[in-house]
């Protein structure tokens, strides 16, 4: 037997009224019956709620006429504003001196025509404002100074560059009165204005400009022992002037010349401390008695005074604390190009491993890195593993890794076995990084005809499993930075090159630093260097061909550099 349609219930003829009144009133732009009716008593309607549609379609169209005068409104004072304008008299004003119409309610053609003629107005007293500044440049400066500038006027870069200098020593007004004076001086004696990296290694970064480094030697205008007006400089060399500058400002006594990194690091604690090294050095100080981050004898102090004008003062302690141990300078070089010549975390386990190093002479330098990746990811870097479908944190291999009494040839052993772990572990948690940001490389060499011959990429790995393949194919220990990687701290690049018959080969794997842009490590197979230098007893792995896409990369690698703009850390 089918079943019973139930019969659908009908709205009764006031519920579709009391429906048909609350639809109207939203139109409106209403909320409630009260409103309404005030609403038509300010309009001229009578607040009956029981109307025809034809009554109901004039309140309408009254309200959009309302609602479209409230636009005009809104859009012709954003036009006046947008002038440069406050009041209607103003705007009146403007189009009787420019020969406009005077009424308000106006086409989008006419008002854009405004808009236009306004900016080319604006322009042109730019124009004219900024070949003024060009005509005398302390002038400028001095405007800057006293914020008399807008942004449209601070359009080059160099500009800009002097008003975020100005700001970074926000309400420090005798700190601006310094750079004031700086600013002043050297643009008569210096050549400071450029906006190029002062320190070519450091690359683009925070503070890296002759000008930023003048915003440094300001904040330390307490310390000034001489006049600004009173230096001259005694070279055309840029880094010479500002190091002459510094020395005139802030040195009793010689400075040696890599301690001028100090003023190129930005505002932060770090670049402070080391600004204040030099300030140390320079009043006749001991570097030993500073506060240093490693602890030195007379012969380290004496050495690392010593080092050359290319080193960071990072550096330069190192080869101090090298060298005071008896190391060379193959060993300074090996040591700088890892994390222990740009850190001085957990110094007093570190010293212990420098020692080491110094005191196994036969040991080839490019096994210091492999050496420190290792023992870095024993003691400190936390594990990832999946257990039951969820990534589990757990502590470090050898939290209490200790070098004491280890043999070289058993480390240099397990550090080999740790890279074969590393080649072989496929279940990997699944992890994926963002971009760092740079730009990837796409570039084809052509022979002396202008015929393709190769294609050279360089491109980022963004996730564990794709470090793990390159690490199992470079036969290198890459998989030991996704930690680094994922919290944006490094970033890993493939170096690939396809050939004229369609093969793709890996050659290289790089490490940046991304904070300082800063190319940290560049290895082919085995951790051979881009001059085809390789640990010993590996190179017969290669074959020619590789040997010539190896040796090809350095010119790779440099346009890279080029087109991003990197710096190159010593040793690489």
């Amino acid at each position: 037997m089918a079943a019973k349609r139930k019969k659908r219930r009908h709205r009764g003829a006031a519920g579709k009224a009391n429906a048909d009144l609350t639809a109207h009133i939203r139109s409106l732009g209403l909320t409630s019956v009260g409103q309404y009716q005030a609403w038509c008593r300010d309009h001229g309607f009578n607040g009956a709620l029981n109307k025809s549609w034809q009554e109901r379609r004039q309140e309408r169209k009254v309200a959009d006429r309302a609602i479209d005068e409230e636009l005009a409104e809104q859009e012709f004072v954003r036009h006046i504003s947008a002038l440069g304008l406050k009041t209607v008299a103003d705007y009146t004003a403007w189009c009787t001196a420019h020969g406009l119409s005077t009424g308000t309610h106006k086409s989008v053609a006419q008002r854009k025509k405004e808009s236009d003629l306004a900016e080319r107005i604006e322009s042109d007293a730019v124009l004219a404002r900024m070949k003024n500044h060009t005509r005398r440049p302390q002038e400028t400066i001095q405007a800057i100074y006293e914020g008399k500038l807008s942004e449209a006027e601070l359009n080059r870069p160099h500009l800009q560059k002097i008003q975020r200098a100005f700001d970074g020593l926000g309400r420090d007004r005798k700190g601006r009165r310094a750079l004031l004076q700086l600013l002043l001086h050297v643009e008569k004696r210096g050549d400071f204005f450029d906006v190029k990296p002062a320190i070519v290694r450091l690359g683009p970064s925070d503070g890296n400009t002759f000008i930023e480094g003048l915003g440094a030697l300001a904040r330390w205008h307490k310390r000034w022992l001489r006049d600004p007006g009173e230096w001259r400089p005694d070279s055309h060399n840029g880094r010479k002037q500002f190091g002459s500058l510094a020395r005139h400002l802030l040195a009793k006594y010689d400075v040696p010349a890599f301690m001028d990194i100090a003023w190129f690091l930005g505002e932060d604690d770090e670049a402070r401390q080391q600004q204040g090294w030099f300030v140390h050095v320079g009043t006749g100080g001991n570097i030993r008695k500073a506060d240093v981050p490693l602890t030195l004898t007379k012969k380290m102090a004496h050495l690392f005074l010593e080092s050359p004008h290319d080193y960071t003062i990072y550096e330069a302690f190192r080869r101090g604390q090298i060298l005071g141990l008896g190391g060379e300078e193959p060993l300074v070089r090996a040591v700088n190009s890892t994390r222990l010549g740009s850190s001085f975390e957990c110094e007093d386990f570190w010293h212990k491993v420098v020692h080491f190093f110094v005191n196994n002479p036969m040991l080839d330098p490019d096994e210091v890195g492999p050496i420190v990746d290792y023992i870095h990811n024993q003691k400190y870097v936390s594990r990832e593993e999946t257990v039951g479908g969820e990534v589990v944190q757990l502590p470090p291999e050898q939290p209490n890794f200790s070098i004491k009494g280890r043999s070289m040839v058993k480390l240099l052993r397990q550090v080999e076995m740790w890279h074969r772990q590393l080649a072989r572990q496929n279940r990997l948690p699944a992890k994926v990084w963002a971009p760092s940001g740079l730009n990837e490389l796409d570039w084809t060499a052509t022979d002396n005809y202008g015929n393709e011959k190769e294609r050279w990429t360089i491109t980022e790995l963004l996730s564990v499993k794709e470090l793990s393949l390159e690490g199992r194919k470079m036969h290198h220990c890459v998989g030991s930075y996704a930690n680094n990687c994922k919290t944006g701290r490094s970033s890993i690049w493939t170096m690939q090159v396809t050939t004229p018959e369609d093969e793709t080969l890996r050659v290289m794997t790089i490490a940046v630093q991304n904070g300082s842009r800063s190319i940290t490590q560049a290895r082919g197979k085995c951790n051979a260097r881009p001059n085809g230098r390789t640990p010993s007893g590996k190179r017969r792995d290669f074959s020619k061909e590789y040997e010539r896409h190896l040796r090809k990369s350095r010119h790779v690698l440099y346009l890279w550099r080029e087109q991003e703009g990197l710096s190159m850390s010593r040793g690489v």
